[in-house]
């Protein structure tokens, strides 16, 4: 009887050990198309070429910082400040561009935007666990300065050249699509094809190994979140560009759908662990979840609730299965 039930165990633990290997490599997969394939089934509108389109624009800005994000939760820190340096980074482009040109703007606002990011990273080297308490403050920081450079009034009247990247079409693809697209490729180069790379999740793995090993861990996490901040203010860009002004409230709250979309595809809080695939696939999640509920004129206030819900589900999914 003991020896049955010891072999009963045995496969039980086996079948989980089995579904817990099938949901780390498909189960983003899966969640997705059902996602797909019940909205479609509710609304005949929602697979047309015209709404994916539509929403692929829309979800454009939010891809663009959550791989940003990505680069940070893979060396094993989180940038909450992403949502304020959107706004922050529109808001000085916006500024700028009035003041000066386009151009001039974007030179100073780039490398401008890195350094802030350069700063964020070297402060949350200085212990573990202070990117949380270092980037909270940050955004806090930056919406004030967004507050200051707007006077609390939308930025408007911009130069013609910030609605080609907004409103532009390169055939019958929107540019915030390619940007995303091209941000995207680039990215997936860098995480998968590089040795900065390999550091990066070797870092977010086991830092000290990594440390060990004669591998600079303090300069891949600073340039982990010198690239959240480059994408952060390519996104401002581009949002400003569609909106064709900068709102002094534009990106708040952008950080959790972000950090909800990286964790949603995958990645873990403790570092190490991610994908680019499974970074895009959350933040389309989001986006198909917000573009559904609005073609069945569902309240926008539930589709906060659901979206927190599927957040924590991914969570607890991720702590599950890692054990």
């Amino acid at each position: 009887m003991m020896k049955f039930t010891s072999t009963m165990m045995l496969e039980q633990e086996e079948y989980v050990l089995l579904f817990k290997r099938i949901w780390n490599n498909y189960g983003i997969v899966g969640v997705f198309a059902v996602i797909v394939l019940v909205f479609s089934l509710c609304s005949d509108v929602f697979l047309t070429p015209e709404n994916l389109i539509s929403v692929a624009r829309q979800v454009s800005v939010l891809g663009l910082i959550s791989m940003g994000v990505l680069f940070c939760i893979v060396s094993g820190n989180v940038d909450l400040s992403v949502g304020s340096f959107l706004g922050f980074s529109g808001a000085a482009i916006a500024s700028l561009s009035l003041r000066y040109g386009l151009w001039p703007a974007l030179l100073i606002a780039f490398p401008g935007s890195v350094a802030i990011g350069c700063v964020q990273g070297y402060l949350s080297t200085r212990g573990r666990g202070l990117s949380i308490m270092v980037t909270l403050s940050t955004m806090s920081i930056l919406y004030g300065c967004t507050l200051l450079i707007t006077q609390g009034r939308p930025i408007t009247n911009l130069p013609q050249g910030h609605r080609f990247l907004g409103a532009g079409w390169l055939g019958p693809i929107p540019w915030p699509v390619i940007v995303f697209s091209s941000v995207a490729l680039v990215s997936y180069f860098l995480l998968s094809k590089t040795t900065p790379g390999l550091y990066l999740y070797a870092t977010g793995g086991n830092l000290e190994a990594t440390r060990l090993a004669g591998i600079n861990v303090i300069f891949y996490q600073i340039l982990a979140f010198m690239i959240s901040a480059f994408l952060s203010a390519l996104g401002g860009l581009v949002l400003i560009a569609r909106m064709n002004s900068a709102l002094p409230n534009a990106g708040r709250g952008e950080e959790m759908n972000a950090v909800g979309a990286v964790l949603i595809g995958g990645a873990s809080l403790r570092g190490g662990v991610g994908t680019l695939r499974g970074t895009i696939i959350g933040v389309f999640i989001l986006g198909f979840i917000s573009n559904g509920l609005n073609l069945l004129g569902v309240s926008p206030f539930y589709q906060f609730i659901v979206k927190g819900c599927i957040i924590l589900f991914a969570i607890l999914m991720d702590q599950w299965g890692r054990k």
